[in-house]
């Protein structure tokens, strides 16, 4: 039986005058008013649990710390859930684990206690539908693809969607120091996807750069990308050198990344933890990042060493790259509100790294902002606009 009703003004129709029902499957029940506020997902695992309440619920936008039953689920609902979570993770979690915790984040902490038998990619399924070519978005400097989650769902269900991680979180392996490595690991995965070009490669910030040295290494390897699509990102400069970073710095700058990517400023963050000893740093960024839902609340100490290693390598490996100048058309969608340091270069450099006339679409909103609501919107209009061309 439904969950939820829908009232809509009229049926959808089809320029034919026949109900369209495409349209009407894709219509969405936003999210109900509940006592709790609204807490994105942080995490790959928080983030796939949220992909399947939604597709079960038919409900846009899930928080992590929504209540299941609250939002509509039921009994039988529960059992598919539990269903798909076993599909997806191979886990099976008995139906009482949903009783004892009715929020992702509950049954997140218990997936990632558990051993995850998959074996490990870079390669996170944020749309998989779609008859179109797909999309691969590389990470920012943070490793984590969670600032595409708007973008992949506005572009629809017509258009597969991947972003690309870093490794190095769990564990797993080590992160990587050079941009050219990551590149080259990133095409052996993509390749499992769509295993001959046209490519269409992109990524916002670092993924940008990322993004560009993949597409010239698949150029070199003879095969084609359709297009390098990059999200306000600065081109690398071409005298940079590798320099050490100071530990409290680079905290600093991950806390600051983290909370402007969850629409949260928090400036007095950087002034408190350079007055503290080494040691206790690590502890107060924990302490600070849970208590504004920054991380889940089950993240220790080993997995913040692991974000901040991330963090620190990628850093690194920007610093350390030295780019060659690519054949092809770059498209550069940037981001309006800019400060003032940044007004002088208006292709953000990237017209000395390309062989084409550069390509420059403005998007509201300032680097962050650009992939929330309202402004993805555009970014997704403007986007969708541009590929058609390859379709």
């Amino acid at each position: 039986f439904p969950a939820t009703f829908v009232l809509l003004e009229a049926l959808p129709l089809t320029p034919n005058g026949k109900i369209d029902r495409r349209t009407l499957q894709a219509t969405e029940i936003a999210r109900p008013t509940l006592q709790k506020d609204f807490v994105a997902p942080r995490d790959v695992v928080e983030f796939q649990i949220v992909q399947i309440w939604e597709s079960l619920l038919d409900i846009h936008p899930i928080g992590v710390m929504d209540n299941f039953f609250e939002l509509g689920g039921h009994s039988l609902l529960a059992v598919r859930l539990m269903a798909q979570i076993q599909k997806q993770f191979g886990q099976n979690l008995p139906l009482s684990t949903l009783v004892e915790g009715i929020t992702i984040e509950h049954l997140a902490s218990i997936l990632r206690q558990q051993a995850m038998p998959q074996p490990w990619s870079p390669l996170v399924a944020m749309e998989t539908r779609g008859s179109h070519r797909p999309l691969f978005f590389v990470h920012p400097v943070g490793g984590n693809v969670l600032c595409y989650y708007e973008l992949a769902r506005h572009l629809g269900t017509d258009r597969p969607f991947y972003g690309l991680r870093s490794p190095g979180f769990c564990g797993e392996s080590s992160p990587f120091t050079r941009i050219e490595d990551m590149a080259a690991h990133y095409i052996e995965a993509l390749r499992t996807i769509q295993p001959e070009g046209p490519y269409l490669l992109g990524g916002w910030s670092l993924g940008g750069v990322v993004a560009f040295e993949m597409a010239a290494q698949l150029q070199r390897q003879g095969d084609r990308v359709a297009r390098l699509i990059l999200l306000d990102s600065q081109a690398p400069v071409l005298s940079n050198k590798f320099t050490d970073i100071d530990e409290a710095s680079v905290l600093a700058d991950l806390f600051r990344d983290m909370a402007h990517s969850a629409g949260k400023k928090l400036p007095v963050f950087h002034n408190n933890i350079k007055q503290l000893a080494p040691n206790e740093q690590l502890n107060y960024f924990l302490e600070q990042a849970k208590m504004t839902n920054l991380i889940p609340p089950d993240l220790g100490l080993p997995q913040l060493r692991g974000l901040l290693q991330v963090f620190k390598s990628n850093i690194q490996a920007t610093l350390r790259y030295v780019p060659q100048v690519y054949p092809n058309r770059i498209i550069l969608l940037k981001a309006s509100d800019r400060v003032s340091s940044e007004l002088n270069d208006p292709t953000l450099g990237w017209d000395k790294l390309s062989n084409e006339p550069l390509e420059i679409l403005n998007i509201p909103g300032n680097h962050y902002t650009m992939l929330s609501l309202p402004h993805v919107q555009i970014l997704t209009e403007r986007l969708r606009s541009y590929l058609a061309q390859v379709n």
